[in-house]
């Protein structure tokens, strides 16, 4: 049975009659207790929320029971409550309040639109601009007051208000019960604060972890100054206070590491599911009629890198329009504007619109079984500084599902991985490059081996690694503070 408290539960307290529980508890009374500070967690969705979950579903394999603290209502848009289906029985949850950005945007778009209109009344004219309706029912954060304001009163993140409830939280936990460890993964950093400031006021060893970059990140928008500041004076101390640090990619773990000499760095990168793998499907292998299928899951947020795959696409039907009919390319997962824009003027111009379509968010399950169908998995990172240290988690999910992947990346981690396991066709993220590589996925046979015959990102694996580092933190078998 899984145990889900609020927080004004206590941390160890279960219902008197619940034998399975207290059975659970007097087998695993010998192994060590870790407090995990986890903001992307179901119901929330995404990658992150997959990476979370599995870690607290292992961890136990590898003699650490883990006490989850999350918020009982995050603000993230992106929902999957079918993953609540996959928490692992007995796993202990502790569900908190948080008051974030995202909680109070739709009352700053109301008082914008009150205050536009109450002051079109005193001046009597019209709204300034082609399009006021617009202008006053747009996102608030765009405006250069409000959005001052919004980086003054939520900082480090949008989540900064979990942080009193997610800390008192932790604090009556720890006094229930003693934690060996305290775990906490970014983004949000706020989950950095919550877990370094219960490690502080509890003496407990704490573990860091950096899914991305946080200073220095080429996917992040401009920052004024003062919050450029203020993020490196944070992220510092949260290098320099954690006992050991832990990045997904070795070169975010190289970066970490010049940036901070001395500080305990590890590498424990992304992986999948085996349990997650799908069974058989139908693919063009068993039906040569149908056209080969590329699946692309997850959000589409940076127009950039669509736009320059899409012209490679154009080019190659241009080129050759006898293949407009031998393969395909779905979009599962959310679509930002710009990108929406940027697919609708392609689509628009050529021939694309009869190969590439966008089906929007599902649930993770069905873009697994999605997955399962298609011949090929997409990939898409763009050129530039700093982008070859990034690899998206859905690298991983492919890989787990033994598809062959389509990847357009630049040089760097992402490359390395399937390139270390000799799978995928990758291409430079350049149109050119990019025709080059569709044509010859569709010239390949498929493959008849697995991805990673060795397992060496199984997540149960992975989860060993970081348990291991957990260990060693609360041993003290390494310097406990990274020094300047």
């Amino acid at each position: 049975m899984r145990t889900e408290r609020s927080a004004a539960d206590d941390a160890i307290r279960h219902p008197v009659g619940d034998a399975r529980r207290s059975e659970s508890v007097a087998t695993d009374r010998a192994a060590r207790r870790v407090l995990m500070v986890l903001y992307f967690f179901p119901p929330l969705g995404g990658v992150s929320m997959a990476r979370n979950l599995r870690n607290a579903q292992h961890l136990p394999k590898h003699g650490w029971v883990p006490v989850v603290l999350t918020p009982r209502a995050g603000a993230f848009e992106l929902k999957d409550p079918d993953a609540l289906t996959l928490l692992p029985p007995g796993l202990d949850i502790v569900r908190t309040h948080s008051l974030e950005a995202g909680h109070v945007r739709p009352a700053a778009v109301a008082v914008r639109r009150l205050v536009g209109e109450h002051l079109r009344r005193q001046r009597r004219a019209p709204a300034v601009g082609p399009n006021p309706s617009s202008d006053l029912t747009s996102d608030p954060w765009r405006l250069s007051r409000l959005g001052w304001l919004r980086l003054l009163l939520f900082f480090p993140d949008d989540q900064v208000g979990w942080l009193p409830f997610a800390l008192a939280s932790a604090l009556r936990s720890g006094s229930a019960t003693r934690f060996d460890a305290v775990f906490s993964t970014s983004s949000p950093v706020t989950s950095h604060l919550v877990a370094g400031l219960f490690a502080r006021l509890t003496r407990t060893p704490w573990v860091a972890e950096f899914r991305d970059p946080w200073i220095g990140n080429a996917l992040a928008a401009p920052l004024p100054w003062l919050h450029r500041r203020l993020r490196t004076k944070l992220e510092r101390w949260i290098v320099r206070s954690a006992d050991r640090v832990v990045c997904v990619t070795p070169s975010l773990s190289r970066m970490y590491q010049r940036r901070y000499p001395g500080a305990a760095v590890v590498t424990v990168p992304n992986g999948y599911d085996r349990s997650e793998r799908r069974g058989p499907t139908i693919t063009t292998a068993d039906d040569p009629d149908r056209p080969l299928r590329i699946v692309y899951t997850g959000t589409l947020y940076r127009e950039t890198e669509l736009a320059v795959f899409l012209e490679g696409v154009a080019r190659l039907i241009r080129r050759r329009p006898d293949l407009a009919d031998r393969f395909e390319v779905i979009f599962y997962g959310e679509v930002t504007d710009p990108c929406r824009a940027v697919a609708e003027r392609f689509i628009r111009e050529g021939r694309v619109g009869e190969v590439v379509r966008f089906a929007g968010f599902v649930p993770r399950h069905v873009a697994l079984e999605a997955l399962a169908d298609a011949d090929a998995a997409l990939v898409l990172l763009g050129a530039g500084p700093g982008m070859g240290l990034f690899v998206g988690g859905k690298l991983y999910d492919y890989i787990g599902q033994d598809r062959q992947v389509l990847a357009m990346v630049p040089p760097g981690d992402a490359r390395d991985v399937l390139e270390g396991l000799s799978w995928g066709v990758i291409a430079d993220p350049d149109p050119e490059d990019v025709a080059r590589a569709v044509e010859l996925l569709l010239s390949l046979p498929v493959p008849d081996r697995p991805a990673d015959p060795d397992g060496r990102y199984d997540r149960a694996v992975l989860a060993g690694r970081l348990a291991a580092v957990l260990t060693e933190a609360s041993d003290g078998s390494f310097p406990r503070r990274a020094r300047p």
